[in-house]
């Protein structure tokens, strides 16, 4: 548990200053180990749990009003480097960021400032900003870590533009 729980904190350490690109994946592709069936990605593991203060959005760390979360921190903008970045036919388009808090807690924000999702830290899945559910996982895909979004999760965001 040791080893995996170090293999997060590396995980989330060498994304904590990087664009990170946006993917899409079907829930039902999803290995058990990345899928929700998963305990460890369950939005019914407390750990996970909107209800969990470190996860809500009522929590300041995670407000859309705190500045460090806030669309108008230049951090946060277009030329930030923490983007959210979905790649089609070639082109680049930013969607969003994200940031992390002290906690550990990951949020992710539409380009307008929205809390769309959040990691908590503790497991690789991305769980929706104000209910909970699961919307995707942050995997590693040829090396590179990436935001993937089931379909749910690309609902959100697709509604978030």
């Amino acid at each position: 548990m040791r080893a995996f729980t170090f293999l997060i904190f590396l995980t989330f350490a060498s994304i904590a200053q990087a664009d990170l690109l946006v993917s899409f994946v079907k829930e039902s592709s999803l290995s058990y180990d990345l899928s929700p069936s998963n305990y460890v990605n369950s939005s019914s593991n407390y750990d996970n749990s909107v209800s969990n203060y470190d996860n809500s959005p009522s929590n300041y760390n995670n407000s859309e009003s705190n500045y460090d979360n806030s669309s108008s921190n230049h951090n946060n903008g277009a030329s930030g480097d923490k983007r959210l970045i979905l790649e089609e036919n070639g082109k680049s388009y930013r969607v969003g960021y994200y940031v992390r808090v002290d906690n550990g807690v990951i949020n992710f924000f539409s380009t307008k400032g929205k809390r769309l999702f959040y990691n908590p830290g503790k497991g690789v899945g991305i769980f929706h900003g104000e209910k909970g559910f699961f919307c995707g996982v942050l995997a590693s895909v040829n090396g590179n870590y990436q935001l993937a979004l089931t379909e749910k999760g690309t609902q959100v965001l697709m509604l978030s533009q």
